[in-house]
């Protein structure tokens, strides 16, 4: 009398094997962009947020705050109290690092806010954000908008 004997054949191994690698194959480059659109929408979520804490915290103690990008958004920024002219150093309301793989342009420095929660100037700025290398015409980009009444927008576009 023959025992049956549980588990699987070489040839049902094999098969699954395959359906696996054909499956990875497929889903390995999607993983890549899920993640790369994730890292975007995070370092876009922070600088966001970081803005609209230095607007806060400007209307919340009623003098200036500023919103600082001493060395550039890819070494990180702060939230000060005081002008421009003031540091992170010495008036620190919080501190952020900047999150890696990613590319900021500024089309000017430092945002200050005013009391109001306005911008000093009141002239519109906005930042960039795109992966570190993004190629032309891909649509991983971002536009952060401060209106100079500080309220933030959001666009997604087209990497140059």
């Amino acid at each position: 009398m023959l025992k049956k004997t549980a588990g699987f054949t070489l040839i049902e191994l094999l098969v699954t094997m395959v359906i696996l690698a054909i499956t990875a194959t497929v889903a390995v480059p999607g993983f890549g962009r899920l993640i790369e659109s994730n890292r975007l929408t995070t370092g876009t979520n922070l600088l966001v947020s970081s803005i609209k804490l230095a607007r806060t915290e400007a209307i919340k103690r009623g003098t200036n705050v500023t919103f600082s990008t001493d060395g550039g958004l890819e070494s990180g920024w702060c939230v000060h109290e005081g002008d421009e002219t003031g540091d992170c150093a010495n008036d620190q309301i919080r501190g952020f690092e900047s999150p890696g793989n990613l590319a900021f342009t500024e089309d000017v420095g430092d945002l200050v806010f005013d009391r109001r929660g306005f911008l000093v100037p009141q002239n519109a700025r906005s930042f960039t954000i795109a992966p570190v290398g993004c190629a032309s015409g891909d649509i991983s980009f971002r536009e952060v908008r401060v209106s100079p009444v500080g309220r933030t927008e959001v666009d997604d576009g087209v990497c140059p």
